[in-house]
Order: structure tokens, then C-alpha cells, then sequence
């Protein structure tokens, strides 16, 4: 048996995840299991980045480039499967709107401090997500976070720079359960 063979093999009987990556496609990456497989075809439940099923998908072993398997993609998407549900739940975040020039200032003291919701920030047209720590009259420090929950440090942005907000969306609350998890505190 070939070693591509034992990987969908070992998928199909522990429900494993995998990351199927398909010929001469940017977006061909599919993360699922495998529920079946012949010489030919191979058939996975595949999940969304949220962790939902998302439909059976039927694909010719002939057009795989490449399996990954047991990596770190794979165990944070079974984090995410394992969550999917609390994903979905979206505490209330109250946030005052404030009709001066120092919305951002004042949105920016709203949430210093909070480590329980992330915030995404538009800073010259580019989101970053993160907590914020500290708010000066000028700038702030951003608890940086990735999109796979990985700590990405600490940074200074000036407040005149920020364009938008996005608080606690299932983007932000993926990425703070991920870091949660990888600060073994869910």
C-alpha cells in the first residue's frame, strides 16, 4: 500500500482530518475526512474555516497534488470542529457611538483592556486583529493575534490611522478561542 493510500486509509477509519490540495488550483484546498475511497475517487466530509460540515466532496485521486496530514492547519481545525458550536453564539457587546472627532479615541477606551473579544482594526485599508492594551491620547498598544489563534506580539499605531472597527465578529471570536486553546484556557 502506498503511503497516500495509508494516510486516506488512516483518515477513513479515525475520522482524521486532512488538507486536500488539488492540481493547478489556487483554491483547491479542501480540510475534511475521508468517508470513502477507491483507486480512482476519493470521498471526504469536507468543513468550512468554522468548523461546519460543508458537504461531501467527490474528487479524482488523479488531480491531488498533495494530502497534508498532522499538522498544525489540521489540529486547530479540530479545535474549531470540536467548538463550532460556541462559534456561532455572539455575546452582547455594547459599544457607545460617539458623535465627535475622537470616535476612534473614544471606541479605542471602550475596549482597552478586554481580553475576552477581539477587535479587528482598518488601519490604511489593511485588518488587523487583536486586544488592545493601552490607549494614550495619540496612539495605542494592539495585542496582535493570527488567524490561527497564534500570539503575533505586540505593536504601537498611531489612533489617527484607524478607518474601522469590527468587534466580536465569528472571525474575531475564532481567532480568540484559537488563542484561548493554545493558552490551554477553553
Amino acid at each position: 500500500m502506498s503511503i497516500f493510500n495509508k494516510i486516506l486509509e488512516r483518515s477513513k477509519l479515525n475520522k482524521e482530518l486532512i488538507g486536500l490540495w488539488k492540481y493547478n488550483d489556487d483554491e483547491g484546498f479542501w480540510c475534511g475526512y475521508v468517508i470513502d475511497y477507491n483507486e480512482n475517487l476519493v470521498k471526504i466530509q469536507h468543513y468550512t474555516k468554522y468548523g461546519k460540515k460543508d458537504g461531501i466532496i467527490i474528487a479524482q485521486i488523479s488531480d491531488i497534488q498533495s494530502v497534508d496530514f498532522n499538522d498544525e492547519y489540521e489540529k486547530v481545525m479540530q479545535c474549531v470542529i470540536d467548538y463550532s458550536n460556541e462559534l456561532e453564539k455572539e455575546d452582547e457587546t455594547n459599544v457607545l457611538l460617539i458623535e465627535n472627532e475622537d470616535w476612534q479615541f473614544e471606541l479605542l477606551k471602550q475596549m482597552e483592556g478586554n481580553l475576552d473579544k477581539i477587535t479587528s482594526l482598518e488601519i490604511n485599508s489593511s485588518y488587523f486583529s487583536g486586544f488592545i492594551i493601552e490607549v494614550s491620547e495619540t496612539d495605542f498598544i494592539f495585542h496582535c493575534i493570527g488567524k490561527l489563534g497564534e500570539d503575533e506580539g505586540l505593536v504601537i499605531y498611531r489612533i489617527e490611522d484607524i478607518t474601522g472597527f469590527k468587534i466580536n465578529d465569528i472571525e474575531n471570536r475564532k481567532r480568540a478561542m484559537l488563542y484561548k486553546w493554545r493558552k490551554s484556557s477553553i
